[in-house]
């Protein structure tokens, strides 16, 4: 018994110039993941978990006696989430939060905060849930960590990958 195969060559080096593409100017493909990823995310913030799952630790009662609150922790103004955001540039994607005050106070909750004093600025006095002084030893920040790679996020990645070089593929044929 004998076979013969009929190999294509034109076919090939269409399918490897594709490719070639691809990597050379990944933009594409990194704004699908960009996107997948910031869904992600913002779904994780809407349900107050960190990357792994774990719930963010619950406000305070003297936080939650202020009142004004849209939802659970960090949802005060919906500001923070509607923030961020990803950015694609040739071939880095950046997931963070846009503007200076909102990425710093995300890098703050992200990480926590030791215990610090606050005093007023510009008036003689602090007032807060109904209390006035004239400094505040405020405790500090729980960590609430908001953005990370978990391993759900690297699978969501390599899927999205393969279904943006699948769609390429596809394409060349």
């Amino acid at each position: 018994m004998q076979f013969e195969i009929e190999f294509e060559v034109g076919h090939l080096e269409r399918v490897l110039e594709a490719v070639r593409r691809e990597i050379a100017t990944p933009e594409e493909m990194l704004d699908s993941i960009g996107e997948s990823l910031l869904r992600v995310n913002r779904r994780r913030h809407e349900q107050g978990v960190d990357p792994e799952g774990k719930a963010w630790k619950k406000l305070s009662s003297l936080t939650l006696a202020e009142g004004n609150r849209k939802g659970g922790p960090l949802k005060k103004t919906g500001r923070m989430l509607a923030s961020l955001n990803y950015q694609v540039s040739a071939n880095t994607l950046i997931l963070g939060f846009d503007g200076q005050r909102d990425s710093m106070l995300a890098a703050i909750h992200n990480a926590g905060a030791d215990p610090y004093v606050i005093r007023p600025r510009t008036k003689k006095a602090l007032a807060f849930a109904g209390i006035v002084r004239k400094r505040v030893n405020h405790p500090g920040l729980p960590k609430r960590e908001l953005v990370g790679f978990p391993d759900s996020d690297k699978n969501l990645v390599e899927n999205v990958t393969v279904d943006h070089l699948t769609r390429v593929l596809t394409r060349v044929r």
